[in-house]
Parts: C-alpha cells; sequence; structure tokens
C-alpha cells in the first residue's frame, strides 16, 4: 500500500474516532493503531520492483523484529537483472516487511 493512501486512512480514522484498522488482500497486509505511535519512519520503494526479504545469495531468512542501524540494508528491490538495496533510514527497530519476499512493490510503497 502506497503511503500516500495509508496516510489518508490514518486520518479518516482520527476524524472518525476509530483505534484500530486490520486488512489483509491480496497484494498484503495493512495494520494500523491510530493509538501506538511508530517506532520507526516508514521505508518505502524508491521504485517498482520485487521486494526481497533477503539477497539471494543468502540462504538464511532474517529474523524479525530486528535492530538495525542508519544506512543498514534491510531488503532489496529487484528491477529486472539488478538489485537494489532497501536501506534504514535512522536507527530503529524494524517489524517483519509488510510485503512477502518476491512480491511486486510499487514506487512509494510502504516495505517496512
Amino acid at each position: 500500500m502506497n503511503e500516500p493512501l495509508r496516510s489518508a486512512i490514518l486520518d479518516l480514522m482520527n476524524r472518525h474516532g476509530i483505534g484500530y484498522f486490520d486488512y489483509e488482500g491480496p497484494d498484503g497486509a495493512l495494520r494500523l493503531d491510530a493509538d501506538r505511535p511508530e517506532e520507526h519512519p516508514p521505508i518505502l520503494a524508491t521504485r517498482p520492483g520485487l521486494f526481497l526479504a533477503r539477497h539471494p545469495a543468502d540462504r538464511a531468512a532474517p529474523r524479525w523484529p530486528r535492530r538495525v542501524t542508519a544506512g543498514e540494508i534491510v531488503g532489496w528491490l529487484k528491477i529486472g537483472p539488478l538489485l537494489e538495496p532497501v536501506r534504514a533510514s535512522r536507527d530503529a527497530t524494524i517489524d517483519r516487511p509488510r510485503l512477502a519476499h518476491g512480491a511486486l512493490a510499487g514506487y512509494g510503497d510502504r516495505l517496512f
């Protein structure tokens, strides 16, 4: 789900007194809690591609939640034969990705 739509849903939740929103569909899941502040700023897709939670050469799946530092690679976007790293913008503890490994990410979609 892209960040503008997510922000619009949060705005509607606040205006109508809705405290919790949970949606699961074929494109992924979205869980919003209006009373719980986010632990880290959202990490967004900088371009469309396939989201990879780990590098193709890595055999072990990453563990979530996990502590990351600013600039640390937290995933990858596969664009054709190229891999672009997805980096944390600051030190934080991040939960599991919002997209499944191998799912299509659009420009601006929230990855974490």
